[in-house]
């Protein structure tokens, strides 16, 4: 659309100037029609809207148009002797470039056809000398060249950037992949270490009990009290890997209302953390949002992270809506996370440098189950000290 703007200027300029600046007389009416049909066109499919998704015949139709708007030009002033004759190549060139091949032959064949007719069937131009001539010929050189330089300067700066915007596609869904596998592949580990680890477990605790009937001092029943529930706690951790694992390998997405699974998400987090405080601030928003079982373990873990690092300061849960996009904001007033943490967590080719334990190996799931639902995580430093945690999600349709 936008070329076809300056095919329509470029034919009036030339009804305009072709007396004045070479002395030749031009059917100016004529002219003005076909240049102000092209843009009553241009005008008309930019208000229908673009073209329809999974067929390049409007396009087709699109180049068509433009041939036959530069075909009579062309009739009018000259025919195969107007130099600017070579503008056809520019609308091949386009057609070659965005329409299937049977269509670009296609293309090419009507223009070959609409050349071979001008050479015949045209409105000769009456030159008053042989300098107007040269001079014509000279300006229709000219114009052929600047539209043909537009022409390839620009559809070849949007194919360079579809390109880019394709490899760029291409290698965010390859990392997204190996991330997905990594997870994969630390869910079976999981799995596989909880269940190792049970039965030694059990084996310990059935040992503190038997030695908890026998008679000690208070100390030593105090000590034996501390390991049978450090026993306790740690088959409570195995039993939650357990779950977290399976949720990792679960694959099911279901649309659920935020304040009903926040709600139920703070619950939990209550029942199993009584003493942390945590501050709910904003509204209620009615909306959706298509989440898995792994989403939901992933802001338990970013809530539980922020809970434990701070300390007695609350952490508050804020929720908003921008459109199509739900925020989830989580502040904290902890240490706050280091920079190189920071910016490997925003940049996804950075994040195999994340550690592979603790801290890293706890972002890296979580980043990868957030990703996984359509969503993004943010971290940036909380004025006043701590990290703010901004999740992004898209809202689910009705």
């Amino acid at each position: 659309m936008s070329l076809r703007w300056v095919s329509a200027a470029l034919m009036f300029a030339a009804a305009i100037g072709a007396r004045p600046m070479f002395g030749i007389t031009v059917p100016r009416e004529a002219i003005f029609v076909v240049a102000g049909t092209l843009a009553l066109w241009n005008l008309i499919t930019r208000r229908l809207g673009a073209a329809t998704p999974g067929t390049s015949w409007p396009l087709f139709v699109e180049l068509v148009v433009d041939l036959a708007g530069w075909g009579s030009f062309l009739y009018l002033t000259g025919g195969a002797t107007n130099p600017m004759i070579s503008l056809l190549l520019p609308i091949i060139a386009v057609g070659a470039a965005i329409l299937p091949v049977r269509q670009a032959w296609m293309l090419a064949a009507l223009s070959i056809l609409v050349y071979a007719w001008l050479w015949s069937f045209h409105i000769p131009l009456q030159l008053p000398s042989s300098a107007h001539a040269a001079l014509w010929h000279l300006a229709g050189m000219w114009a052929t060249f600047t539209v043909s330089a537009i022409v390839i300067a620009w559809y070849v700066s949007r194919m360079t950037r579809a390109m880019r915007a394709r490899d760029q596609a291409l290698a965010d869904a390859r990392e997204q992949r190996l991330r997905g596998e990594r997870v994969m592949a630390l869910a079976n580990l999981a799995a596989g270490a909880a269940h190792e680890l049970g039965t030694p477990l059990g084996t310990m605790r059935l040992l503190v009990s038997e030695l908890r009937r026998g008679t000690h001092p208070p100390d030593i029943q105090e000590d034996l009290a501390l390991i049978d529930q450090q026993i306790e706690q740690c088959k409570s951790i195995l039993g939650r890997l357990t779950e977290a694992a399976g949720r990792a390998r679960a694959s099911d997405i279901a649309a659920r209302p935020i304040n009903a699974w926040l709600d139920e998400l703070l619950g939990r987090l209550q029942a199993q953390r009584p003493e942390l405080h945590l501050v709910r601030r904003g509204e209620d928003v009615d909306a959706s949002i298509a989440i898995d079982m792994a989403f939901t373990q992933a802001i338990h873990n970013v809530l539980t992270n922020a809970l434990a690092v701070s300390r007695d300061a609350p952490v508050e849960l804020d929720v908003c809506r921008r459109g199509a996009l739900l925020d989830l904001c989580i502040a904290d007033r902890g240490p706050g996370l280091p920079d190189d943490v920071r910016a490997a967590i925003d940049a996804p080719h950075l994040r195999e440098r994340l550690p592979t334990e603790g801290l890293g190996i706890g972002l890296l799931l979580s980043v990868a189950s957030i990703e996984h639902a359509g969503g993004s995580l943010h971290f940036s430093p909380r004025p006043g000290g701590g990290t703010i945690a901004l999740i992004t999600l898209p809202v689910a349709r009705p």
